[in-house]
C-alpha cells in the first residue's frame, strides 16, 4: 500500500504562497480587512514601534486594499510566520464556523452553509496544497466536481463519447445519488482513510483540526471540504473500476463499463442489464458498509435508448444534447426579458445571461440561439458586467 507525503515538511514560504492564493480574489472583503488589520497592529508595534487603535489601522489597512496591496505583504508574511509556528507546535484555535441556511438556486434545496473565519479559510488552502499530489493519485479521473479542469463541460464531454462511439457498451444506465452526503460523511471513518494513506503528522494534525471545526460531516462552501468529498468518494469509484467484475472460464468480465461521478451524482454504463444491476446491488452494499453512506430511494436503471441521461445540467441522448429542462426555462426567462426591454438590462440579469450561456454554447441548440438572438444578448450582457467590474476597481 502507498503512503503519500512522506517527505513533505511545510515551511513559512509555502504557507505565505498558499495565503496569497486565498486572498488572491477577496482583498476587498469587509472580513479579510479585519483580518489584516489585527496582523498589521502587531507589525507596526514590532517593526516601526507604532501603537495604533484596531479601527485607525483598519482603516489604514482598507486605503492600503485599494491603492497599493504591496505595502501589506509584510502583513501577510507575519500571518504566515504564526499559522507556521501554531503548525509546528500543534495549537492552532479556529473561531467557531457560522452556519447559514441558503436555497440553492439551481436545484430550489435548503442548504447549510458553512461559514468560516478568513484564518480557516487560509488553513484550507494550506492543508489542500499540502496534499494536492494525494489527492490528485487517489481522485479517479472521472470524478467531475471542483476540481481544476474536470467541471461539467468534461463530464458531458466524457459522456457523449461513450455514448456514441461505443453504444453496445453503454446499453443500460444506472444512475443515482447519495443521500445527504455532505452531512453523512463520518469524520472518524474519513479520519481512518486519511491516516491511512498519509504519512505525515503534521500534515494529519492539520487536517483533522480543520474536520473537527465542521458540525456534521462535511461543511458546505468550504475549499478543502470540496476535496475531501472527492477523496472519500473516490474509494467508491475504485471500487467500481476495480473490483466489479465476474469470472467467467476463467477471464474477468467487467460489470460496468464506464462510470462518471459528479460530485455524489453516480452513473454506470454497462452492455447487460444483468450485469449493471449486480454492480449497482454491490455498489449499495459498499457504501453502506465500507463509507456508512446511503443512496436515495429513487435511483434509475434503464435502457439507453428509452430516455435521455439527465446529468450535469443537460439531457444527453444518443443523437444529441439539449440543456435541462428547469435550467432552459430559467435560462428562457433571463433571455426573454432582455429582448423584451429593448436589449437593455441590469447588472444581475446580465450575470444570469453569462452564467446561462454555457449551456447552450455547447448543447445543440443552434435554433433556439437565432431564435432568441441570444449572441446579441450575451454580447450586451458582458459588457454590462464588465464596465460594472471596471466601476468597481
Amino acid at each position: 500500500m502507498k503512503r503519500y507525503l512522506k517527505d513533505f515538511e511545510f515551511s513559512i514560504d509555502f504557507i505565505e504562497k498558499s495565503i496569497y492564493e486565498c486572498l488572491q480574489n477577496k482583498w476587498g472583503r469587509n472580513d479579510v480587512n479585519r483580518f489584516l488589520a489585527h496582523f498589521a497592529q502587531i507589525w507596526l508595534l514590532k517593526e516601526k514601534k507604532i501603537k495604533i487603535s484596531y479601527t485607525n489601522t483598519l482603516k489604514l489597512v482598507q486605503k492600503q486594499v485599494k491603492i497599493d496591496k504591496s505595502k501589506l505583504f509584510n502583513v501577510i508574511h507575519i500571518i504566515s510566520e504564526e499559522l507556521y509556528s501554531e503548525l509546528m507546535e500543534k495549537r492552532i484555535k479556529l473561531p467557531t464556523i457560522k452556519y447559514d441556511k441558503r436555497v440553492d438556486k439551481g436545484s430550489g434545496k435548503i442548504r447549510e452553509i458553512g461559514v468560516q473565519s478568513i484564518k480557516q479559510q487560509c488553513c484550507d488552502y494550506i492543508a489542500v496544497n499540502a496534499c494536492k499530489n494525494m489527492f490528485v493519485a487517489k481522485i479517479g479521473h472521472y470524478q467531475c466536481a471542483s476540481l481544476e479542469n474536470k467541471g461539467q463541460l468534461f463530464g458531458k464531454k466524457a459522456i457523449e463519447t461513450w455514448i456514441r462511439t461505443n453504444p453496445k457498451k453503454c446499453k443500460w444506465v444506472f444512475k443515482c445519488d447519495v443521500k445527504k452526503f455532505y452531512p453523512s460523511v463520518s469524520h472518524s471513518k474519513l479520519k481512518e482513510l486519511l491516516a491511512r494513506d498519509i504519512k505525515n503528522d503534521t500534515v494529519l494534525y492539520l487536517l483533522f483540526t480543520l474536520i473537527d471545526t465542521y458540525k456534521d460531516g462535511l461543511c458546505i462552501g468550504s475549499y478543502l471540504s470540496q476535496y475531501l468529498a472527492n477523496y472519500y468518494l473516490s474509494y467508491a469509484y475504485h471500487y467500481i473500476s476495480e473490483f466489479l467484475y465476474v469470472e467467467r472460464r476463467g477471464k474477468r468480465q467487467n460489470l460496468i463499463h464506464h462510470v462518471l461521478f459528479y460530485m455524489d451524482d453516480i452513473l454506470l454504463l454497462g452492455s447487460s442489464k444483468k450485469h449493471v444491476k449486480m454492480a449497482s446491488k454491490r455498489l449499495e452494499e459498499y457504501l453502506n458498509t465500507q463509507l456508512l453512506l446511503e443512496l436515495k430511494p429513487t435511483y434509475q436503471l434503464f435502457p439507453l435508448d428509452s430516455r435521455p441521461i439527465d446529468m450535469l445540467g443537460y439531457k444527453i441522448y444518443s443523437y444529441k444534447t439539449i440543456v435541462r429542462d428547469r435550467i432552459f426555462k430559467k435560462a428562457n426567462k433571463a433571455f426573454n426579458k432582455i429582448k423584451r426591454n429593448g436589449f437593455k438590462t441590469n447588472l444581475n440579469n446580465a450575470y444570469k445571461v453569462v452564467s446561462y450561456y454555457g449551456y447552450f454554447k455547447h448543447t445543440d441548440s443552434k435554433r433556439y440561439i437565432k431564435k432568441v438572438k441570444l449572441n446579441k444578448i450575451v454580447q450586451i450582457s458582458k459588457e454590462v458586467v464588465s464596465n460594472a467590474s471596471k466601476n468597481r476597481v
